[in-house]
């Protein structure tokens, strides 16, 4: 495969977090120092993250300590997302939120009113995202309101999380505990749903054909760039390993072990 040839036309990099700049709390650090090559380059990036765990500046500044640029306007989790889509769509609207601080904190950025375990006069939403501390409780909280006629909307799908302690359950499989419980499917807002990329691609005036996206999952990175016509990188420091990649019948355009072999193409 002539990577140089694919490359040509790529001025912007879509970059996923974990599992692709760092695993939880260690970076890794071959495809950190990519990213500052291809800054050196005159590349622009962004970053893409189905994360919920922190609000956008709490990301670039982590990003900053381990050596890697970011601004926080380069910066679109599906919390961010979730919350300025909910807001469209009702203002002021009310939310019961399963997750940690920062999809909280963007919901209440957003203008959206965030409910205590018990509210009376229901919800609008049950937000759910990653929750290292969910219970049993959350859950029938969370069923309560959508048997009431919230709307059940979630983060991310990802069933798992990668850490760099291994493979912890992810926010797909707290929603599919409520779908299952309420009978109710829930709208996703972040990867692989087009809508999160595309509000990046909008925001930032990336151009599709001039725009590749990286990451470390067929299922979300690459369907994603599939769905969205852009240029899909497939890198196995996070969660895709090559066995997945062989029998997957959804195809990235180029896979590496890390970023750094990307390097002498660009």
């Amino acid at each position: 495969m002539n990577h140089r040839a694919i490359l040509q036309n790529i001025r912007n990099f879509v970059v996923d977090l974990d599992g692709v700049v760092y695993l939880l709390h260690t970076p890794i650090r071959e495809n950190v120092d990519f990213l500052r090559f291809a800054r050196s380059r005159g590349f622009r990036i962004a970053f893409l993250s189905n994360n919920t765990f922190l609000p956008r500046e709490g990301y670039a500044a982590k990003l900053n300590t381990m050596g890697v640029e970011a601004e926080v306007e380069e910066i679109f989790t599906s919390a961010f997302v979730t919350a300025g889509y909910l807001q469209r769509e009702k203002p002021g609207g009310r939310v019961y939120a399963i997750g940690e601080e920062g999809l909280k904190e963007e919901l209440r950025r957003a203008g959206l009113k965030l409910l205590p375990r018990f509210s009376p006069g229901g919800a609008d939403f049950v937000v759910v995202g990653l929750d290292r501390r969910f219970t049993f409780q959350k859950m029938k909280t969370g069923l309560d309101f959508l048997l009431k006629g919230a709307q059940l909307v979630g983060t991310n799908p990802d069933p798992t999380y990668p850490t760099d302690s291994g493979v912890i359950p992810g926010a797909g499989a707290i929603i599919a505990s409520l779908e299952r419980a309420s009978g109710q499917r829930a709208r996703i807002i972040g990867k692989p749903s087009p809508d999160i990329l595309l509000f990046l691609l909008e925001t930032l005036r990336f151009r599709r054909e001039e725009t590749a996206i990286i990451g470390d999952r067929i299922d979300t990175d690459v369907l994603l760039g599939k769905n969205c016509g852009v240029l899909t990188i497939l890198v196995l420091t996070g969660v895709a390993k090559r066995e997945e990649v062989l029998s997957s019948p959804v195809q990235p355009d180029i896979v590496v072990h890390t970023l750094q072999e990307l390097r002498e193409f660009l």
